[in-house]
């Protein structure tokens, strides 16, 4: 399988504390993810500091060309896009006025594309394989160095949810977004490139979206907010998620990946869990902030 990685991103000055406050009850303990520092055991050890369930793993976005992406979270995680299969870049994703104004990131696909800059259309097959896919993948923060030599996980051994906030950008039409369901993968991969091979768990869970598109209850960029559990999370063997096999596959258990904590958040369109993309469409992912709770 072909798969090519591009990306264009960047970020805003989120009023983050305040939105996560209310929306989700998020609260970004200390501004690093960890309680009040307890008195330590035994004495003359030091401090104590006990890992929190409330953890902001990613919010706004900067586009700055590093590491092989073209963005990276407030929170110094490197963000690439991927695209496999009948999958290409869809001729456009945002640039700096446009993160800071909708304050999340959004790129677009193609199914059929050609991949070039005229988004023309090749073949008559619709992509709706698990080979065929894209992808928004968010690594931990603190990873966008360039002497980096592996990611290293966020500790959330002390949550059970994930909140994050994804969706598409336009509403279905015969050309158009007919993609609903995205499929979440959260890993402990420590290795770079993200191939699985420094994983001791991955799991995934698909997600069928409140809405796709704009609608003037919900949402009036596409973007929702989802609560997700992590005991909902499958891991290990196929389970239903060919596509993982671009990533090492599932591996392990919840258990495993919430002791090991994670590295990347990832947010695919797989083919084979969208019956409905038509040849030739056009599809988007939106990634906004990313934060664990209880």
């Amino acid at each position: 399988m072909t798969t090519s990685t591009v990306s264009k991103h960047s970020r805003g000055a989120l009023r983050l504390a305040a939105t996560l406050v209310a929306a989700w009850s998020l609260a970004a303990c200390g501004g690093g993810g960890v309680t009040t520092p307890a008195p330590a055991s035994g004495g003359g050890g030091g401090t104590t500091v006990a890992a929190s369930p409330y953890l902001l793993f990613a919010s706004n976005y900067i586009a700055a060309q590093e590491n092989g992406s073209f963005l990276h979270s407030v929170q110094n995680g490197d963000v690439y896009a991927g695209f496999g299969g009948l999958f290409k870049y869809g001729c456009y994703s945002f640039d700096q006025v446009a993160l800071d104004k909708n304050q999340f990131y959004g790129i677009q696909g193609q199914a059929n594309g050609d991949g070039t800059s005229n988004c023309g259309v090749v073949g008559n097959t619709k992509a709706t394989t698990f080979s065929d896919f894209m992808n928004v993948v968010i690594l931990a923060p603190g990873t966008n160095s360039t002497t980096k030599t592996s990611v290293t996980p966020l500790d959330i051994s002390q949550s059970n949810t994930l909140l994050i906030q994804m969706g598409q950008l336009a509403n279905s039409d015969a050309t158009h977004a007919n993609a609903n369901v995205f499929t979440v993968i959260l890993t402990d991969d420590t290795s770079l490139g993200g191939d699985g091979s420094g994983a001791t768990a991955t799991c995934a869970l698909d997600v069928t979206l409140k809405h796709v598109g704009p609608d003037p209850t919900l949402s009036a960029t596409g973007a929702n907010n989802y609560t997700l559990k992590l005991t909902d999370f499958q891991c290990g063997g196929s389970n239903g998620f060919p596509v993982t096999s671009s990533i090492g596959g599932l591996k392990g258990d919840v258990p495993t990946l919430k002791a090991a904590g994670v590295t990347r958040v990832e947010i695919w369109i797989s083919g084979d869990k969208n019956p409905g993309i038509q040849v030739g469409e056009f599809d988007t992912i939106i990634a906004g902030y990313i934060g664990f709770t209880m």
